[in-house]
Formats: C-alpha cells, sequence, structure tokens
C-alpha cells in the first residue's frame, strides 16, 4: 500500500476540507482503491461529507484527479478543537482507459473432464459493462450462446477475457447423429459457462466465471 501526504490549511467556507493523506491499494484482479483522509470543520460536516458514487475528479482535493473512480464509503471522527478528521474511499481504475488482465486458475474437480483433464476453470476480472450484460454473457469477447435444437443452450467460454488467454479447448466442438437414425447424438460443445457471478464495485463489477467441459448425449431410435 503506497502512501502520500498531502496536507493543506483549513478555509472558512462550507465546503472547506484539508486533504491530509492518500492511501493507494490495488487487488490481484486490478480493482483500485484510494482512501483520502481530511480534515474538514465539525459545524461544516453535513455539507463536505459526498455522497456515495461521486466521482472522485468532482470531489478530491488531490492535484491528480480520477474520472473512474468513484466513492465507495465515508467515516468520520469528530476531533478536538471544532475539527474531524474524514476518511474518503474510492474505488475503480486510475488507468484513463482499458480494462486490467484477468486472474485465470485451473482447479482441479473430480468428474469434470469429457477430452480433456477433470478440472474447471475460474476466471476473475474486472468488468464494464452491466448486471444484466454479464449475466447474459453478452461480454465484448464473447456475445454468442450456442444452441442445438433438442439440447440446452450454452455460453461458450471465450478465447480472451480482458486480453488474457483462456485454455484452448481439449478438441473442436462437433455435432454428430447416427447413421440409419438408431443409436447416439452427441453434441460437445468444449469449454462453457458453469457459473457466473459479479459484485459491483463503483463503476465496475468484479466478476467470476467458471468453465467445464459440455458434452450432451441423446438416444434415438430403438436399441
Amino acid at each position: 500500500m503506497a502512501s502520500v501526504i498531502i496536507g493543506s490549511a483549513i478555509g472558512a467556507t462550507s465546503t472547506s476540507k484539508a486533504l491530509q493523506r492518500q492511501n493507494f491499494n490495488k487487488e490481484p484482479n486490478g480493482l483500485e482503491t484510494i482512501i483520502e483522509a481530511y480534515a474538514i470543520q465539525t459545524a461544516n460536516r453535513d455539507a463536505v461529507v459526498p455522497e456515495k458514487n461521486t466521482l472522485h475528479s468532482a470531489f478530491s482535493s488531490s492535484t491528480k484527479k480520477y474520472s473512474r473512480m468513484v466513492v465507495e464509503s465515508v467515516a468520520t471522527e469528530e476531533q478536538d478543537g471544532g475539527i474531524t478528521q474524514m476518511l474518503v474511499t474510492y474505488v475503480g481504475l486510475t488507468i484513463l482507459t482499458g480494462l486490467p488482465p484477468a486472474i485465470v486458475r485451473i482447479i482441479p474437480a473430480a468428474g469434470e473432464g469429457v477430452y480433456g483433464p477433470p478440472v474447471v476453470i475460474e476466471a476473475e476480472y474486472v468488468t464494464d459493462v452491466s448486471e444484466t450484460q454479464f449475466m447474459a454473457g453478452q461480454r465484448a469477447q464473447n456475445n454468442a450462446t450456442q444452441f442445438t435444437f433438442g439440447f440446452n443452450s450454452v455460453i461458450k467460454m471465450p478465447p480472451f477475457i480482458n486480453g488474457t488467454a483462456l485454455p484452448q479447448d481439449p478438441r473442436p466442438a462437433f455435432f454428430s447423429s447416427p447413421s440409419g437414425g438408431v443409436g447416439f447424438i452427441e453434441n460437445y460443445s468444449g469449454y462453457c459457462v458453469l457459473s457466473k457471478s459479479c459484485e459491483r464495485r463503483g463503476l465496475f463489477l468484479v466478476a467470476r466465471d467458471t468453465f467445464h467441459e459440455v458434452q450432451q448425449v441423446a438416444t434415438v431410435g430403438a436399441q
């Protein structure tokens, strides 16, 4: 965690605040937080405390502003002499454009694996899509839901998430049906979504997808 001491005098206006310290933190998935410590006049506290999701660039007294970071929480503690300490926590990204690379994990899982090893693939990443788009699988990297008549639809694992390559399918996807109309129909889709979850953090979602191999089989005709 990096710390920057800034500091300035508290003015007499109702919106006065003295920025005393900035602390930076970056999570493994790339999401960043900044905690700014202010000294404010206790009498003006209600007028100074920012609302949740206020842009850093609109509120912070720092000389460097961030347009992709917003207020996540505020804590105040009254001090002696009519002064209150205010801690403002911002969350988001300090970069102007783009998204941090995804974290990809390979997790052994009994019962998984069709043509590949018995594993599930987990991707943790930051995304700027809406919750509705995320749950529908409509990311920029993958906006197609595969469907074959008679089988459940699946959402394919994209080849990349935020520029990070994911493992390739053990073999190409295929559909096969028996000659003569009797036997097994197989629909192999490769790695597809097993589960999806996300948490809203300011302007972004912290997302976690898991993927596993999908093969659907049906029997046709008399056996």
